[in-house]
């Protein structure tokens, strides 16, 4: 009903092209092959395939107007509250000449790339927002200007869970100042992570600080801590598996190289198996990881986006096909993610979607 509000006669094509992404999530040179053999072509009738023609479909949703208008009715239907949004953004490396392509880190080394930002419900684990970015735009400049955005469609969040690597000065004092809390990974390159490690870490190790995560026990410590001139809360996690690991490695390691520095290797000693997240509210200690935790789910459906939806490498050369492009695949997974919410654990989406492919049919030219 919400894309038929949207986009109107154009809507047949759009769910023709969401079948095709769903089923077959290849290029679309190939959606005329997998149209013609498929019963998507009994419920979406006459619809044209050729190169040209979807290329100029994604051009047309991806009109800014259009696209302000989905957002508007798609947030309307599937944000239920406004208790928080968990926020994360991937690199599309690709090849692609137009200027939002740019030079920028990824997975350790530099590509041209896109940067995509995602925006997910918090409690209903449900895609709500996206937006591209240069591929030389870094996090942390994204974030407030997000939150803005979502502000326009009435998202008045008050709780966002984000990465470490939205975690600065300025982000962390327009969150403070919007009245929205907030929890993150603390990164290990500042002075606050170094001091809270060779504060608490000596002692967490406590029957007092331990906590049961799932199968793992882990070891919580808490404490209050300045953020930028606000009070906030630094939880200090501890994970002896993780630190039996690292700590093995670490040493043998340092044997290796006969030129470590001593205190380099007591600091990786100390913080091995460690992370810290920061939050401007007191945490319950059993509660603080799990829902740290909870940005799995954005990441898992960027995952899907990649993966199973085939996001990269993208094939577009225009920005205005590129939003069009973007909004098919941002459709398509939130698709996918009410598919999931209704079959359950039982089953994958491709079990599912590769069991109904079993299914054939003979068509005659009344039935």
């Amino acid at each position: 009903d919400t894309l038929f509000k949207v986009f109107g006669d154009r809507t047949e094509y759009l769910l023709a092209l969401i079948y095709y992404r769903l089923c077959y999530p290849s290029a679309m040179m190939y959606a005329k092959t997998w149209y013609q053999g498929s019963y998507a072509r009994l419920i979406s009738k006459d619809i044209d395939f050729s190169s040209q023609r979807i290329s100029d479909f994604l051009k047309s949703i991806g009109e800014e107007h259009l696209q302000r208008k989905y957002f508007k009715n798609h947030i309307s239907l599937l944000a239920k509250t406004n208790e928080g949004i968990i926020i994360d953004a991937t690199s599309m490396p690709n090849q692609i000449h137009f200027p939002f392509n740019t030079w920028g880190y990824n997975d350790g080394g530099i590509d041209k790339q896109i940067r995509f930002l995602f925006v997910i419900d918090k409690k209903t684990s449900l895609p709500l927002y996206f937006r591209y970015l240069p591929g030389n735009i870094v996090d942390v400049s994204a974030l407030t200007t997000t939150i803005e955005e979502l502000k326009k469609y009435d998202i008045k969040s008050s709780f966002a869970l984000v990465d470490a690597g939205f975690y600065s000065e300025d982000n962390i004092k327009e969150l403070n100042s919007g009245v929205i809390d907030f929890l993150t990974r603390l990164p290990a390159r500042t002075k606050l992570y170094k001091d809270l490690i060779k504060e608490t870490m000596p002692d967490i190790e406590t029957f007092k600080n331990a906590v049961k995560y799932g199968d793992r026990i882990l070891f919580v410590k808490q404490k209050k801590v300045d953020l930028f001139g606000k009070e906030g809360y630094a939880h200090i996690v501890l994970d002896p598996e993780r630190k039996g690991r690292e700590t093995k490695k670490l040493l043998i390691d340092a044997f290796e190289d006969k030129e470590s520095e001593e205190e380099k290797v007591e600091f990786d000693l100390l913080k091995s198996g460690a992370m810290i997240l920061v939050s401007s509210f007191e945490n319950n200690k059993n509660e603080v990881v799990p829902l740290y935790y909870m940005r799995q789910t954005v990441e898992k459906l960027i995952g899907f986006a990649k993966d199973d939806l085939d996001l990269i490498p993208l094939r577009v050369h225009r920005e205005e096909t590129l939003r069009g492009y973007l909004l098919l695949i941002f459709i398509t997974l939130t698709v996918f993610a009410l598919m999931k919410k209704e079959i359950g654990n039982d089953y994958t989406i491709e079990d599912a979607l590769l069991t109904m492919k079993n299914l054939k049919c003979k068509v005659y030219d009344d039935e």
